[in-house]
């Protein structure tokens, strides 16, 4: 280990020490408190995650047509009814499920029963009816969960045990990649390791949920730019290889994630010319056309509960009024969160004080903004990042307006089913660029450039009418 890492981990070893105390401390408390199959959407992550752990995530899907006219694949799996079953499970909202944890989890006794039975037989689950999702997401994404499931199967621990391994396994890789994003985001180190302590995502961590991975992905790729805004030198080549895998990662996990890599574009080109940003997008799509291109037409399956084409053709005639819907939603269901009870409310109070914390222990500009341009160029990250969030926004709503809703019937202001806040969790690390200026970059370069070029030039000597006439008094005397 060279020595700029090892300089990195004594700066950070205040904030890692911090986020461990609370994410270990939130992590225990939820994998006792609640259940192991008590979390949203169980028929996703669950079945996916044992699909993963005994090798059929790649089992090969039959194509049938669904009620609504869409094309379907349905996969299925093997195994045993045990584990295939879910018996007990308790599918809720997060929000839902961290109010309940003030008790214990009624379902955890319902889910335990299940180590009392025999090893049956194996049954099939297939993915008919919503019944079984396991070919939603990217396989590779459930990986974290499958590496704690495999481990308790292949040492034969009962079902209920071994869902709890697959839970600690993914909170154990939360827990590393958070950890790495806190040693390599240069400032706001500490408001970091808050986002990551959060009580949502710390729940999410210590579930079967790919959430997670989501979230701390996004964290590593987010303190990794701000790394590379800081250095006054072009950013190496292991950086943008690092950067490119994580833009491919991101798209698996959920394509709206890559839009992060609008962060890159704005580099200033001291840091990346525009040849290797063209390098960086071209070879991050290519991977992504190769690998997830080739999954997505062959496993791939978007569930819906109306039909896909339709809604697709009606928001490209109504662009603006798919526009006011998803504002006015996202509004209203925001003032609609803290009516969710504390745990929402202790989500608001957190981020605010951490952003008051951050602002006052950060550095701020040195210099005065006269001009619009000075101004975009001094904010660049910051007006970025809002950028970047209002697109994960929309992409998050038009997703949800495609498949679960029947847009020619909604009014524009009816509520959009399907959104879970949990989907913009991801992004908050992104709050984190307030305390990145482009100061050094293009302004302050700029102005002393020309100060030295002023100074260096030597002052100018006015001539007078005087000196004029002495000098042609001298010429007619020669």
């Amino acid at each position: 280990m060279g020595k700029q890492p090892i300089r990195a981990l004594k700066k950070s070893m205040g904030a890692i020490l911090f986020f461990l105390v609370f994410a270990l401390l939130q992590g225990s408390f939820y994998i006792t408190t609640m259940g192991a199959l008590s979390f949203p959407d169980p028929n996703i992550h669950a079945y996916a995650s044992y699909a993963a752990a005994t090798g059929q995530i790649l089992n090969k899907p039959d194509l049938q047509i669904d009620n609504y006219g869409n094309t379907i694949r349905i996969q299925q799996l093997h195994g045993d009814s045990r584990f295939l079953n879910l018996q007990g499970c308790q599918s809720a909202l997060v929000v839902t499920l961290l109010n309940q944890t003030s008790d214990y989890d009624p379902t955890i006794e319902a889910q335990k029963t299940v180590n009392n039975s025999a090893p049956s037989k194996e049954i099939t689950t297939d993915s008919l009816k919503l019944a079984n999702r396991s070919n939603q997401y990217f396989p590779a994404i459930f990986l974290p969960q499958a590496m704690g499931i495999w481990v308790g199967l292949h040492t034969h621990q009962p079902p209920y045990r071994t869902w709890q391994l697959g839970r600690l396994s993914n909170l154990l890789v939360y827990i590393i990649l958070f950890c790495l994003a806190i040693t390599i985001v240069p400032r706001g180190k500490i408001f970091l390791a808050i986002i990551g302590a959060l009580p949502h995502g710390m729940f999410i961590a210590s579930s079967l949920m790919a959430d997670s991975l989501f979230i701390s992905l996004c964290a590593v790729f987010i303190a990794l730019f701000m790394a590379v805004t800081t250095r006054n030198q072009p950013a190496t080549r292991k950086e943008m290889i690092a950067m490119s895998a994580l833009t491919v990662l991101l798209f698996m996990c959920k394509t709206v994630y890559a839009s992060l890599a609008i962060l890159i574009l704005v580099l200033p080109r001291r840091i990346l010319s525009a040849k290797r940003k063209a390098l960086y997008l071209g070879f991050s799509s290519l991977i992504i056309l190769a690998v997830y291109g080739t999954w997505s037409s062959l496993y791939s399956t978007v569930w819906a509960e109306a039909s896909v084409s339709q809604n697709l053709v009606f928001m490209l005639r109504h662009p603006f009024r798919m526009f006011i819907a998803v504002a006015w939603n996202f509004m209203r269901e925001s003032m609609q969160l803290l009516r969710l009870g504390a745990p929402s409310i202790l989500l608001v109070v957190i981020i605010g004080l951490a952003l008051v914390l951050l602002i006052r222990n950060s550095p701020r500009p040195q210099y005065k903004v006269t001009s619009a341009r000075e101004f975009i160029s001094l904010y660049r990250y910051q007006i970025t990042s809002a950028l970047v969030f209002l697109i994960l926004i929309y992409m998050v709503y038009a997703s949800m307006m495609l498949t679960w809703n029947t847009l020619p019937l909604m009014r524009i202001g009816d509520y959009i089913k399907g959104i879970q806040f949990r989907y913009f969790e991801p992004f908050l690390p992104l709050l984190v660029s307030i305390v990145f200026h482009a100061s050094g970059e293009d302004i302050s370069v700029t102005k002393e450039s020309e100060a030295e070029s002023t100074k260096s030039q030597p002052p100018e000597i006015k001539d007078t009418g005087e000196e004029t006439r002495k000098k042609s008094h001298n010429t007619e005397a020669i």
